[in-house]
């Protein structure tokens, strides 16, 4: 993410809006530069959402609010953010549990929600980040930047187990409590030199992330009612058993990393070749907690040094060959969920390794690339109520894409990717050599905007998304069929009594297709994610 700056011209923009089953909308953005040479800047930005959403029965509300400050000095640059975001849903349709035993069902509607009334969730989060940057020479910049985060979590849930292809479910409530404090630090310097025709751009960092999770929940019996015909029950309060304290979660989990990397990239030929070699030395230490005593029951504290190499060549203007090949170190899963006998338990971290080959064509209008990649991960799951890491997962796949403006007034973007996932080991092969859950073997993405001729400001936007069918069981035997989507939009420009005004209507899901958007979780007990309904927007900016 790239942090909002006050440009140079004074701004003061508010957008209203409004959504289907009535939610609305407003936003300001505000910023100036201030003092001599305006060396000053600040900028606001603020949001308010509320109300019902397109889903039955369920609302939302959300409340923003981030201050971005900059100070440009002589040789030097301080900035700073600070903001605050209040998430909270009503009745928030939950995903889909299918039992082993039953086979692959329909979706239900699009704007169905067989939610619990009185299931709630909410989230609060205060983040704040300072970053100041020197130039130590002509060619030498140093820099510093820390942040911090602190979140707060609620929820009382419910989510349907569907024990039989009649959509019939049973629904155990679910509350939980959760309490972060995130701090992170970094530190660096990047420079230029040349040695004979070669341009080296050097940079050395170092950077520490550390984590500590308070967490509690609570389970209460389960309730037989339908996806498809859901029968409310009343709220029976759960009984805190092997989740630990409610009102004062006791510290769960704890991360602590630290990286130092050094790396070079070298400019040679007129800059037709770029070579990036690169090192970090990398630690973990984590930990687990007991919810109810507080006892550490896991913990790990390992070291890697892994390299970072890439390689561009640029054979005539435009085009750029690439390779890269990447390792880190990366922390363990977390064993997670209601029905497993380790709640909490943390394990190894593990070494991601990632290659990838591609090009890039930018003739400045429109531009192309495609690139093949493959990625290695482990495999964790639950096998006998015992969450485990029990094998590796590996990814191989290729990306197309396509951006720019074919012609005048039209802008296209668009992106095709080609993905074959395997469950390359698995617990006593088990499903070996299977497509991995919820991963799709294709997905398209399509869109263009189209400046209508004649009418000046008017401008139409369509888009189409297309995911192929994908496995939700790790033994491959529930597909979840293929879906596509088509999104319209329009916006028209124009000037109100010497205001800016800009207005739009936008339309997801057109025909209301009922779908199962994605699937995921363990190969013996899935859950489905019911895509969104048809869903209109109307909003209005204006510029003061």
């Amino acid at each position: 993410m790239l942090p909002k700056r006050a440009a140079s011209r004074p701004l003061t923009q508010v957008t209203v809006g409004v959504e289907s089953g009535g939610q609305a909308y407003v936003a300001a953005d505000v910023s100036r530069r201030f003092g001599e040479g305006e060396r000053l800047g600040l900028r606001v930005n603020a949001a308010h959402r509320e109300g019902d959403t397109a889903v039955d029965r369920e609302s939302r509300k959300l409340d923003v609010i981030a201050v971005g400050m900059d100070y440009r000095g002589d040789g030097y640059r301080l900035s700073a953010d600070i903001g605050y975001q209040d998430h909270s849903l009503n009745s928030p349709r939950p995903n889909v549990t299918l039992l082993a035993a039953v086979p692959m069902i329909a979706p239900p509607s699009p704007t169905s929600n067989f939610a619990q009334p009185w299931t709630v969730s909410s989230e609060h989060d205060t983040f704040g980040t300072v970053r100041g940057e020197v130039d130590l020479a002509q060619d030498v910049v140093a820099w510093a930047a820390f942040g911090a985060r602190s979140g707060d979590e609620y929820n009382e849930l419910a989510s349907p187990r569907v024990s039989n292809a009649d959509g019939t479910t049973s629904m155990s409530r679910f509350d939980n409590v959760r309490h972060d404090k995130v701090r992170t630090g970094e530190v660096g310097v990047r420079g230029m030199l040349r040695t004979g025709g070669v341009k080296h751009t050097v940079s050395a960092t170092a950077s520490a992330f550390s984590l500590d999770s308070r967490n509690g929940y609570a389970t209460g019996p389960a309730q037989i009612t339908n996806i498809y015909r859901t029968v409310d029950y009343p709220s029976v309060k759960p009984t805190p058993t092997v989740g630990g304290s409610m009102t004062d979660p006791l510290l769960t989990a704890t991360s602590d990393l630290a990286s130092y990397a050094i790396a070079d990239t070298l400019a040679m030929l007129d800059d037709s070749v770029l070579l990036t070699v690169g090192v970090r030395h990398q630690r973990i230490r984590s930990g687990s907690f007991s919810y109810t005593t507080g006892a550490r029951i896991g913990r790990y504290d390992e070291t890697a040094s892994t390299p970072v190499a890439g390689l561009v060549y640029r054979p005539v203007k435009g085009v750029s060959l690439y390779a890269n090949y990447i390792e880190a170190l990366q922390p363990g899963p977390v064993a997670a969920g209601t029905d497993i006998d380790n709640v909490g338990e943390a394990f190894a971290p593990y070494r991601s390794r990632q290659k990838e080959v591609g090009v890039k064509y930018d003739a400045g209008k429109l531009g192309m690339s495609a690139a093949l990649f493959t990625v290695a991960q482990p495999s964790a799951y639950v096998v006998n109520r015992h969450f485990g890491v029990f094998g590796e997962q590996r990814n191989r796949g290729l990306e197309l894409s396509v951006f720019g403006v074919p012609t005048r007034g039209v802008r296209v973007l668009g992106g095709l990717t080609l993905l074959d996932t395997e469950q390359v080991s698995t617990l006593n092969g088990v499903n070996q050599g299977k497509d991995a859950i919820g991963v799709p073997k294709t997905q398209l993405n399509l869109g263009g905007e189209w400046d209508v001729p004649y009418v000046d400001g008017l401008t139409l936007d369509a888009r189409a998304v297309y995911t192929a069918s994908q496995f939700a069981d790790g033994a491959n035997t529930k597909e979840v069929p293929s879906w596509s989507r088509f999104d319209l939009g329009a916006s028209y420009a124009m000037r109100v009594m010497e205001r800016a005004v800009t207005l739009r209507a936008r339309v997801n899901n057109v025909a209301d297709r009922s779908y199962w958007a994605s699937a995921g979780g363990f190969p013996g007990s899935g859950y489905l994610v019911v895509g969104a309904p048809r869903t209109f927007t109307l909003s209005g900016t204006v510029n003061f």
